[in-house]
């Protein structure tokens, strides 16, 4: 039995085995000296979402084969590509060729492995494609040369509807946008497979500090940070979700609606407020599907609204004329419905203060500091921070309440109890108040060893640093005294609860860091 080989297939992080079949086989009559041969494990009918193909080499002969090639030449196949993946490390393609190396092959034995993939273009007619010719080659004991082959024929089948997202930049570095500024969205939607959509929906994201214009009556929209908000702060709507009218026309193969022209109207529009932060390059996305897929990307109902306004959707779409894509412009990896657009923005303040609540305790108690971090804004912005106990102190981690805020670890990354300095961090953006987030509320225990100094200081970081617009208020002395009545009271038995107020706070931060995973642009959208 050959030895088992395990690759790891990149990316998708599976366990790809190429591996003998691990079982004598015998032609009818054994045949002597090598006699080789090779057939495959799937039948060759592809689309454009591609078809992985594993070859078997077969030694059917009664001596062993060494230095085995085999070849698979697609130059013959239409409207058809033939690939390697990264994780095949003992394929090579050549153009369209692909060569495959195996150390040898036993008397009577059959290898398996991963060789190549086909995947049909877009929008390719289905029906016969050609023929993939298989060739192998190894040598005998005696040093002459065998070959064998094995061919695979190729179809094409139908691949269905497949919605594709186009977008450009919303600006450029050196046309930066601020607070008072507005700019269109340049999208455009098409369908690069075979057969007409059914009803589609289309949605466009954007950061913290920008807000869709439009609101259609008959599109869903969603705030990062709901409520009212000072004049001049925009906080949403960050997220705007549009089903296509149901008696609109099916997109067709090589379809597509653009949303914005050369002159710059657009469906979709952003506004930017005085809190967005920068100078910095963020950016957001246009993402496209079919309605009945809507579902699992739909946040729950009591997190959206309708628009407010009497215009709808469906009247902004019946205006525009179904383009077709130019060839120049098809692109072979439409694995997803999801491209994203940069925005570059002008340089802007924020304001990070803290504060330490005065403690007492014995020596040897527990205490708890209570201690706030705030961005009074205008920018929101991001933020870390960090305990320096005082002398004669320790800090003490809660094992129920740290979360993601305090990070109790050695040098090395491991867990401990007790540290002289910590830091933490939302570990996300960190919204000015006008948001209606009123910052990090929390406790942090200190473990009282013998008299306190006064050395010891809560400190915030602001990110960026320079955009801090009052550094004197970035730090605090941590005010420790044994006896007195200071603020804090001494901590026994189980670990205090956290203050309230910040749960709906940490939800939304999370909820705002969804985008940005890759981009795909183009930097016009035109017919």
């Amino acid at each position: 039995m050959s030895s088992l080989r395990f690759r790891l297939a990149a990316g998708a992080a599976a366990l790809v085995v190429a591996t003998s079949v691990g079982v004598s086989t015998s032609s009818p009559v054994l045949a002597a000296g090598p006699q080789l041969e090779i057939s495959y494990d799937t039948i060759g009918e592809v689309d454009n979402s591609g078809r992985l193909v594993g070859a078997y080499a077969y030694n059917w002969g009664d001596e062993p084969a060494s230095d085995v090639t085999m070849t698979f030449d697609a130059s013959g196949l239409r409207d058809v590509d033939i690939s390697v993946p990264d994780w095949i490390d003992y394929c090579q393609l050549d153009g369209r060729i692909v060569t495959c190396q195996l150390p040898g092959l036993a008397a009577e034995h059959t290898e398996w492995m991963h060789a190549f993939e086909l995947k049909s273009k877009q929008q390719s007619k289905p029906g016969p494609a050609g023929t993939v010719k298989g060739t192998i080659r190894a040598f005998g004991p005696d040093g002459a040369e065998h070959t064998g082959v094995g061919d695979l024929d190729v179809s094409i089948v139908e691949s269905g509807p497949d919605l594709v997202a186009f977008t450009a930049d919303v600006n450029s570095a050196a046309d930066p946008v601020g607070g008072g500024d507005v700019r269109p969205v340049k999208a455009a939607i098409y369908n690069d497979g075979d057969t007409p959509t059914g009803e589609w929906y289309v949605q466009i994201s954007v950061p913290t500090g920008a807000g869709i214009v439009e609101q259609y009556s008959d599109c869903e929209y969603r705030d990062w940070w709901p409520g009212e908000h000072p004049d001049g702060y925009v906080y949403g709507p960050n997220v705007v979700t549009c089903p296509a009218p149901p008696d609109l026309d099916p997109l067709g193969a090589g379809q597509g609606l653009d949303f914005a022209d050369e002159t710059g109207k657009s469906l979709f529009h952003v506004a930017f407020g005085k809190n967005l932060r920068g100078p910095e390059e963020t950016g957001g996305a246009v993402q496209v599907g079919l309605v009945d897929d809507l579902e699992s990307e739909r946040a729950p109902t009591k997190l959206t609204r309708r628009g407010a306004s009497g215009k709808t959707f469906a009247d902004a779409v019946a205006e525009l004329k179904p383009t077709t894509r130019a060839a120049s412009r098809r692109e072979g990896n439409t694995d997803n419905n999801w491209a994203d657009f940069a925005i570059w923005t002008k340089p802007n303040k924020h304001d990070f203060a803290v504060t330490a609540e005065p403690v007492s305790g014995n020596i040897g108690d527990i205490v708890e500091i209570p201690y706030t971090v705030i961005n009074n804004g205008p920018s929101d912005g991001g933020a870390g921070w960090t305990f320096k106990a005082p002398t004669g102190t320790v800090l003490v981690a809660d094992e129920e309440h740290d979360g993601p805020w305090c990070n109790f670890l050695d040098k090395d990354g491991r867990p401990v109890k007790e540290l002289p300095e910590v830091n933490c961090s939302t570990e996300s953006e960190f919204p000015a108040k006008a948001s209606g987030y009123q910052g990090v509320k929390e406790k942090m225990k200190l473990r009282i060893i013998s008299t306190p100094g006064n050395d010891g200081t809560l400190r915030v970081r602001p990110y960026p640093e320079n955009a801090d617009s009052n550094p004197a208020n970035d730090e605090v002395e941590l005010v420790v005294t044994v006896g007195g009545s200071g603020g804090g009271l001494p901590v026994t038995g189980a670990n205090a609860a956290l203050l309230g107020g910040i749960g709906g706070g940490v939800v939304a931060i999370g909820a705002a860091l969804f985008f940005f995973a890759r981009r795909r642009r183009i930097v016009t959208v035109t017919e």
